[in-house]
């Protein structure tokens, strides 16, 4: 017999299912692809309905002043809802309120949003109105305001979208997945069940052929070899360069209706001669310069000519998508000579395959474990690059999920990993290759963070959006926890039948008893360690919470920032926070101590005794115990030992509390690393100067100060642009700072 379904939706007063009240109900029973029954109301709150709330579903105070309660329709919705199994996008939030009227308490409930993550990933946003769109779904253009009984009928609509999406799977996908999501008794997996059997009792297709577990990534091959610099420059003609978008020349014989920009040739003249002599440049462009060209021009002639990489970082991912997708192949169709250009990224951006497939070996342990396999399961097979920028993140537990199977993982390495299989390492060779390599503001100062070890060699450097880079530089050094992030640490120490400690305590039983006792009484001793600090924690931001009281104000619907200086640090009950933090803190100390030490114990056994995945295991324990010790230690200097410095505050949003640090002044990083260690160094935007009260006319003083740029070169090539003819501003005034 075919499952029974129903859609629900409900409107509300807020967000709270304890405070706030329904509006209106609707529910749509539906079997395969037909409608059983519907319902729909609306709800007397007993509490007033917001303007904003108004705007958003339509629904204001006189239209529900008459009527029913929800307790009159409770037997009408409990009769719909009966034992079926309930849909819903985010269906967490309706059965939130359902529950609080007693109604649908321990049913079985399926996501549309999970399962559209997994089934549609290109769609990008999953918001019921943008899937609506994407998919095409009938009334997905209405545009009108929300409503329960329209939100739960587009709810069913998107449900057979994905279950049609889903009857074409290959049968062993739909079995994985089955098979992995009933080990943690996934509410999806019911989805996919019911799927896999009508795919059966139809003959809606049979099995591929492929076997369980078979390797799902098919790398592209590489031809090419690493760049090698020619001892001796050969510098930039200026005619020759410049000559390519002057009338006349290739980009005009090229491309119709090419524009000649006086100011993009004097930007180009300036970057040929920056390349030639070695100099450093702040360069403010305005829009419609063509900035771009103007620097990638002289770029690649400098880097094939030199056997010289050029790297070229931008602070968006729009941007690096213009270069390595549009300018840089137009660029290729009128130079005289081959141009090889990368993206490199960070290493939590690629899968570590070998990672993934170790994760098919023993079966996701979450449910944000299980979202994830099974996106990346339906994805891997169809990317040639493995880069999360295809797989966009949900949630927070996909993240963490991600950062334990992606080249961050510090067991994904050249030597576990298949060099030809490992999307790390193939974009690395392809980076080798790339006379002008595109990186992000982050990477290039992780780059230089981990002294010049993650990017390829390079004396020649390009930064865009250089408006951006304090920003980045004072990001990629800062610091951010919460509670949440200890809890994620600490939780391969204290759950007892799974995570790591389990994995090391099982796979060395079968060692001599005085080695297997050893490991046994270490991983004892952690867990003890980590149940401690697990009730020190909520101990520690309970303190926490009550200390901030004082500084927030409890009507704020925002996250509400306080600064952690020497005065709130010299008010009551701090010191209360401070003896909290102490004894959180002893505990993570021996406890990273501990990862430390078993790391040293397993390294030491395995030089005489065979045990599974020893190498990778003793690589996760030095990896976790160094996460916990950076982490204890930024918590330390906030809340005990201070640095001038450095900027401390904390976020406070509703119960959510979150820890920051950053750095007070990044100028002179930013001199040692890069106007110092580069040969060429570039910075140019369409905002770079300022005005001041002394200086009315703008200036690069204020940008020449924050980034101890005093001893760099400066120009300012003018828009083509009308602007004092063609600017509308329109201020806004009703937001909030």
């Amino acid at each position: 017999m075919p499952t029974t379904y129903v859609a629900v939706d409900v409107e509300t007063t807020g967000l709270d299912p304890h405070n706030d009240a329904i509006i209106e109900v609707a529910a749509v029973a539906f079997r395969e692809y037909d409608i059983i029954e519907e319902y729909s109301s609306l709800i007397q709150p007993h509490q007033e309905i917001s303007p904003f709330i108004t705007q958003l579903t339509g629904i204001t105070n006189e239209m529900v002043a008459d009527a029913p309660t929800m307790f009159k329709e409770r037997t009408k919705l409990k009769r719909i809802l009966a034992d079926h199994v309930i849909v819903g996008h985010n269906v967490g939030f309706d059965m939130g309120f359902l529950e609080a009227e007693r109604l649908g308490i321990g049913q079985h409930r399926i996501d549309t949003i999970t399962l559209a993550s997994i089934l549609f990933p290109e769609a990008g946003r999953f918001g019921l109105d943008a899937l609506a769109r994407h998919l095409e779904l009938p009334d997905s253009a209405k545009g009108q305001t929300h409503r329960a009984g329209d939100d739960a009928m587009q709810t069913v609509e998107l449900f057979l979208a994905l279950r049609e999406r889903a009857l074409a799977l290959r049968t062993d996908q739909l079995e994985e997945i089955i098979q992995a999501g009933r080990t943690i008794a996934w509410p999806e997996t019911l989805f996919f069940e019911d799927v896999l059997a009508e795919k059966i009792r139809t003959s809606f297709g049979a099995s591929g052929g492929h076997k369980r577990l078979a390797r799902l990534f098919t790398p592209p091959k590489l031809t090419g070899r690493p760049l090698v610099p020619q001892e001796e420059i050969t510098p930039l003609d200026p005619k020759t360069v410049a000559g390519m978008i002057q009338p006349g020349g290739n980009f005009d014989r090229v491309f119709d209706g090419f524009e000649h920009r006086p100011q993009q040739i004097e930007m180009m003249h300036a970057v040929i001669n920056a390349f030639n002599n070695g100099e450093h440049m702040l360069v403010e462009a305005g829009t419609g310069t063509g900035k771009s060209i103007a620097y990638l021009l002289p770029a690649a002639f400098w880097a094939t000519q030199n056997g010289r990489r050029v790297v070229i970082s931008t602070n968006t991912i729009n941007l690096q998508d213009q270069l390595i997708n549009k300018d840089i192949p137009e660029l290729q169709k009128v130079l005289p000579f081959p141009l090889h250009a990368s993206v490199r990224k960070g290493r939590r951006n690629y899968l570590c395959t070998r990672l993934f497939q170790q994760m098919r070996h023993s079966g996701p342990s979450s449910n944000d474990e299980m979202i994830l396999f099974a996106r990346i399961l339906l994805w891997l097979p169809n990317t040639e690059t493995a880069d999360l920028a295809e797989l966009p993140l949900r949630t927070r537990g996909e993240r963490i999920a991600w950062s334990r199977i992606s080249g961050e993982n510090p067991v994904c390495t050249s030597d576990l990993c298949a060099g030809e299989n490992c999307p790390l390492h193939i974009t690395r060779r392809r980076a080798e290759q790339a006379h002008l390599l595109i990186v992000n503001h982050a990477l290039l100062l992780s780059d230089v963070a981990q002294g010049n070890h993650i990017l390829p060699e390079f004396s020649d450097l390009i930064i865009d959006e250089a408006h951006h880079l304090e920003d980045a530089v004072t990001g990629g050094l800062s610091f951010d926890a919460d509670k949440r992030l200890l809890e994620t640490i600490l939780e391969d120490v204290t759950r007892p039948r799974s995570g790591l400690l389990t994995d090391i305590r099982r796979r060395t039983q079968s060692l001599p008893p005085d080695f297997a006792r050893k490991i046994d009484e270490m991983v004892q001793d952690l867990r003890m360690e980590g149940g401690a600090a697990s009730n020190n924690l909520e101990e520690f931001f309970t303190t926490l919470h009550y200390f901030l009281q004082d500084f927030i104000s409890a009507r704020s619907q925002y996250a509400q920032q306080i600064r952690l200086t020497s005065a709130e640090r010299h008010q009551p009950y701090y010191d209360e926070v401070e003896i909290s933090w102490d004894n959180l803190n002893k505990h993570l100390k021996a406890i990273s101590k501990g990862f430390g030490k078993l790391a040293e114990a397993l390294a030491q056994i395995t030089e005489s005794y065979d045990i599974e995945d020893g190498d990778e295991m003793r690589l996760t324990l030095v990896s976790n115990g160094r996460s916990l010790e950076e982490t204890r230690e930024n918590i330390d200097s906030l809340i005990a030992k201070p640095s001038d410095e450095m900027i401390y505050w904390v976020e406070m949003y509703r119960d959510r509390i979150s820890l920051h640090a950053a750095p007070l002044h990044i100028g002179p990083l930013v001199e040692e690393h890069i106007f110092r260690a580069k040969e060429t160094a570039i910075l140019t935007s369409a905002t770079l100067r300022t005005a001041s009260p002394t200086r009315r006319e703008a200036n690069f003083d204020y940008v020449r100060d924050r980034l101890n740029a005093q001893e760099v070169s400066e120009l300012e090539v003018g828009s083509p642009f009308d602007y004092k003819n063609n600017t509308l501003l329109y201020l806004v005034s009703d937001i909030p700072e």
